[in-house]
């Protein structure tokens, strides 16, 4: 059959055989390539005079081709208007991209071929059908019906790879129609615009002219800030990554959608060429957020990224991988190799440390060792635990080998034998000391160690906690480590220490304990007169042995438990290093010494109790360190003794809470944020109840000015709902402040300055009336007090606080009837705007259960703002009226 006739018939059944071939593709079984096939070949039939010759340019009949392409979008035409989540019309979509794709890979050799010789652009029925459908698709890119603008995104994102080489203006509009969708109301426009939007990425690094950005910077906005969590899902899934992404890719490890923040370690940080390519503090970043999510979902992704992908990096080398992973300055890497073995539970019984290990560690594999044998003590793998610890005489030897090293190291590897004997030292804490041989060897060792003078802090503290597990009990371990002190400050000048310690030494008796006074915490002036004095070293050498003393007796007393009175030796200690540390005029020296009398005063009631002035003293005195570690010790002393026995010994009860007022409206936000952390330990305790303060901290909670104090704004986040759905008692307090408090913050909000942030007034009005909501109280506080119950009437005691606000506006009382009862009277002075918010609050109350009395309270109150509309036609006052209609006729029914 020649070609002519084809062509003739192909013409004749182009309005069946084309329909026919997009009613199959819609079948569930369909097979798009056959389908396209076929296509293809009624297109070669329809729009070719004579046929395809290799090497030679497409006998295109113009006219054969337009009827082809107009009945492909006739029937395309049809399934356009079709709304999402049509199986049927997807399928379709897919045949057209899978059609598209195929004549293009059909014409690209051949094009190539041909073009070696021909610079000009060869044409083809390929690239024609292209520019013929795409000029169609963008007349349906911008049309009001959203179904339409959807269905003509998604042709264009699944075949936009398919395009090939189209017309310079065709692109550029192309490109700004999908510019102007990515920004269309509906998100599912959205979608398919920046799927799109991506295969263009890499193409083309010309910059928009409306706002100057490129596509990928685009992408990257998107990706930021577009609301819907779908929209951002598909620029991570399509972003590439490169220097300039990698850093918003990070960031959405902290999105607020699970599935985004979990898609960031499937695809974008997995598929990454090299996990170096992330500098030290993005690594810290990303597994920081992945490792601390709450999503197990997450977690598990962090898991697979690091076992699957990250560890080929390294070519499976763990030592490697966690070179690379930097240890030391990444305090994530010890989670990271706790998900590693999680994941790959087959490399636990692989890994042994024998002697040559231990002989030849690392930074990496000291690491390694800590990090596994706490894995195994936590998984309770003790077999496995016996077989990779060495002995204890052993490790003690190997902490002396290292030790020594470290002493006698140059500058540049001191810090590796550092932490090198840091990861030894907590591996020992999980030895068994049954051995008492290894015992006294390692006794021996951590004393001598913990004489050396600059001893850094955290070596200091894991020894004095393997003295406390090495020792026979409480008892032991106090006077091991008071004979370690001694032996310590005997250093300086053991002569003129021992005329101190005979003098200064008193009965360990509470009677004469000695006190600490107000007075003690201030400075005392010098009277040497001698300047010079700061920059002696035996004076600086004194001085920096006092403050390890009390750094060892810092850490000793937080590991203690027994009281002091059932401990005499640590008096003593008190009176030679404490309170005249606490007494010294060296800051630093006081900060220590106020801090170890903090930790004795909770181990002594009748130390504590005393003094309890010094810390209040402090408080108000003090610079802002001091300050801090007296607030700290002062409800440390609140929480252990309680708030009625500590009160007197404070200058009584509105002394302190006075106290906690002049805290909470500290300049300082570390000040501030610790005294909200106080407060609110001691009112979940139920030992202090205040409505006072209980107000400061909900306005500090909304105020512009703790906008930057997380510390303040996290703990109350987690506070006043607790507190409030505690207890049946809890609020009646929230609500008999509820009015002054919001009338303060939308005062607060309507006087914000340019540059202040704050909550909007709709927001607060819906967090606070959650905190008075009755209906959710919890169940465990009614079920522990059956003999109180819950008042589910509380917030009607709320509706009758609003409604006396309404008669005060601008400073005018607005009349009110003469049968109005005398408590109208109101100091508060409400502005219209304040009292139209108060109105909007009154439909959202719970009052069903109001109870009669209160029911006739509303009812007058209401009756009254009838009488006020007549006089005063405001719009709020008029919806007051309608909306307490119904605690009218509820009342009538009650009655």
């Amino acid at each position: 059959m020649s070609h002519a006739t084809k062509k003739a018939k192909a013409l004749k059944s182009l309005k069946t055989a084309i329909p026919q071939l997009f009613q199959e593709s819609q079948k569930p079984n369909a097979n798009g390539r056959s389908c396209a096939v076929d296509l293809r070949k009624i297109q070669e039939a329809c729009a070719l005079n004579s046929p395809i010759v290799e090497h030679q340019q497409h006998d295109i009949d113009p006219e054969g081709e337009l009827q082809f392409n107009l009945e492909v979008i006739r029937n395309l035409n049809k399934i356009l208007p079709v709304k999402k989540k049509e199986p049927t019309v997807d399928r379709v979509i897919r045949f057209i991209a899978a059609f598209m794709q195929y004549t293009q890979s059909l014409d690209v050799k051949e094009t190539d071929d041909m073009q070696d010789d021909n610079e000009e652009v060869i044409e083809t029925v390929s690239s024609r059908f292209v520019e013929f459908l795409l000029t169609h698709l963008l007349k349906g890119i911008t049309v009001k019906d959203k179904a339409v603008r959807l269905r003509c995104c998604q042709i264009i994102a699944l075949s936009i790879n398919s395009l090939g080489e189209i017309d310079e203006d065709l692109y550029q509009k192309l490109k700004k129609s999908l510019f102007e969708r990515v920004r269309d109301k509906e998100y599912s426009v959205r979608i398919q615009a920046v799927t799109a939007l991506s295969r263009l990425q890499n193409a083309d690094d010309e910059e928009d002219e409306v706002d100057g950005r490129t596509v990928s910077e685009k992408l990257i906005d998107i990706m930021q800030h577009d609301p819907s969590a779908e929209v951002r899902r598909v620029v991570l899934f399509n972003l590439d990554q490169t220097k300039r992404s990698i850093p918003y890719i990070i960031e959405r490890a902290r999105d607020i959608d699970p599935i985004n923040r979990r898609f960031v370690f499937i695809k974008p940080m997995s598929e990454i060429p090299d996990f170096r390519m992330l500098s030290i503090s993005q690594r810290h970043q990303l597994l920081d957020a992945g490792l601390k999510d709450r999503d197990a979902l997450v977690l598990k992704a962090v898991s697979k990224m690091i076992s699957n992908h990250w560890i080929k990096h390294a070519d499976h080398n763990l030592l490697e991988f966690l070179e690379r992973l930097d240890v030391v300055d990444n305090p994530s890497a010890h989670g990271a190799l706790e998900a590693f073995f999680d994941a790959r539970p087959d490399i636990i019984e692989s890994i042994n440390f024998n002697d040559e290990f231990w002989d030849n560690l690392s930074i990496e594999s000291a690491f390694l060792a800590r990090v596994f044998t706490k894995y195994l003590q936590k998984k309770e793998l003790h077999e496995k635990l016996d077989v990779v610890l060495p002995e204890v005489t052993r490790h003690a030897f190997y902490i002396q080998k290292y030790n020594n090293a470290w002493q006698q190291a140059s500058r540049e590897t001191e810090g590796v034998y550092e932490y090198i004997v840091a990861q030894l030292l907590d591996i020992a804490k999980i030895l068994d000391y049954a051995d008492e041989i290894g015992r006294r060897k390692m006794f021996m060792l951590l004393r001598e160690i913990i004489m050396v003078p600059d001893i850094p802090d955290d070596h200091l503290s894991s020894i004095i906690e393997l003295i406390k597990i090495i020792s026979l009990g409480e008892r032991d371990f106090t006077r091991i480590m008071i004979e370690i002190i001694s032996d310590i400050r005997e250093q300086v000048n053991p002569e003129e220490d021992t005329e101190v310690n005979e003098s200064s030494q008193i009965p360990a008796t509470p009677s004469k304990r000695m006190r600490m006074n107000s007075d003690s915490a201030s400075p005392k002036p010098s009277t040497s007169g001698a300047p010079e004095e700061e920059f002696d070293p035996d004076v600086i050498q004194k001085m920096l042995i006092q403050i390890k003393c009390l750094n060892i007796c810092r850490n000793m007393l937080e590991r203690s438990e027994e009281s002091l009175q059932e401990n005499s030796s640590m008096y003593g200690l008190l009176n030679e290093l404490i309170i005249p540390s606490v007494q010294s005029k060296e800051v630093v020296l006081r900060e220590e010494g106020l801090h170890c009398l903090g930790l004795c005063c909770c181990l002594d009631k009748t130390l504590g109790l005393h003094n309890v002035p010094l810390f209040i003293h402090c408080i108000k005195n003090g610079h802002t360190e001091l300050q801090l570690k007296a607030l700290m010790i002062l409800f440390d002393v609140i929480m252990t003794y309680g708030y009625n026995t500590v009160a007197p010994k404070a200058g009584g009860d509105q002394e302190l809470r006075s106290l906690f007022q002049h805290s909470l409206d500290h300049e300082n936000a570390d000040v501030q944020a610790v005294t909200v952390q106080g407060i609110c330990k001691i009112m979940l305790c139920r030992m202090f109840k205040d409505a006072e303060i209980l107000k400061l901290m909900i306005l500090l909670y909304f105020y512009p000015s703790t906008v930057d104090n997380q510390k303040l704004r996290q703990c109350l986040s987690y506070f006043l709902p607790v507190y409030c759905y505690s207890s049946n008692d809890v609020q009646p307090l929230i609500v008999s402040v509820f009015v002054p408090a919001l009338i303060h913050l939308l005062g607060t909000h309507s006087d914000l300055e340019s540059d202040e942030e704050m909550v909007p007034p709709a927001q607060i009005v819906q967090v606070m009336l959650d905190w008075t909501d009755p209906r959710k109280i919890s169940v465990p506080s009614v079920l522990n007090n059956p003999e109180k119950p819950v008042d589910m009437g509380v917030q009607a005691d709320l509706a009758i606080d609003i409604l006396k606000a309404m008669f005060v506006e601008h400073g005018r009382k607005l009349p009110v009837a003469s049968h109005c009862h005398p408590f109208l009277d109101l100091l508060t002075l409400v502005s219209s705007e304040t009292r139209k918010v108060l109105c909007q609050i009154l439909p959202k109350l719970y009052i069903d259960e109001a109870g009669e009395s209160r029911f006739r309270t509303m009812t007058l109150l209401s009756g009254n703002l009838e009488h006020v509309r007549r006089t005063c036609n405001t719009q709020p006052l008029r919806s007051i009226i309608l909306i307490f209609l119904f605690s009218r006729k509820t009342q009538s029914t009650m009655l």
